[in-house]
């Protein structure tokens, strides 16, 4: 979990399982080898969709955790480069931050625009998007 005064990091190392597919009839056998650890998902929104494709989105949250809130990430975005990659963010990058999935699946969105990382999220289904990197939320 996060810990108060460490510096987020967002770091490309594949988180355990990430890549594993759980089939149904598999899904109570692989319940307790679920991740523990904040995910992150950064990707490049390629514009409009021009699928006709219906379904639920689920809008961000403010707060995933008592210390990893939208305000303290919107800080540590725009005052240092949080990626443990060489990364120079483009127009419209959309970053996402996941819980863990042993809990309740929330989610905060961020993307780069004019400048500056803003706490904002695509509406789901109307953007075609291209994952550019992935990896787990560490504290340092």
């Amino acid at each position: 979990m996060c810990e108060i005064g460490k510096e987020m990091k967002l770091c490309t190392c594949t988180p355990s399982l990430m890549k594993t597919i759980v089939h149904h009839k598999n899904s109570r056998k692989s319940k307790n080898k679920r991740r523990n650890d904040f995910t992150w998902t950064l990707e490049k929104c390629l514009g409009r969709s021009n699928s006709t494709m219906d379904g639920i989105g689920y809008m961000p949250y403010d707060a995933l955790s008592e210390d990893l809130t939208k305000e303290t990430m919107l800080t540590d975005l725009n005052s240092r480069n949080c990626f443990d990659i060489d990364y120079e963010p483009n127009e419209g990058d959309n970053l996402k931050i996941y819980t863990p999935e042993n809990q309740i699946r929330k989610h905060m969105s961020f993307i780069f625009q004019n400048g500056e990382w803003v706490a904002d999220s695509y509406l789901a289904f109307m953007y075609d998007m291209e994952k550019i990197n992935y990896g787990t939320v560490n504290f340092e």
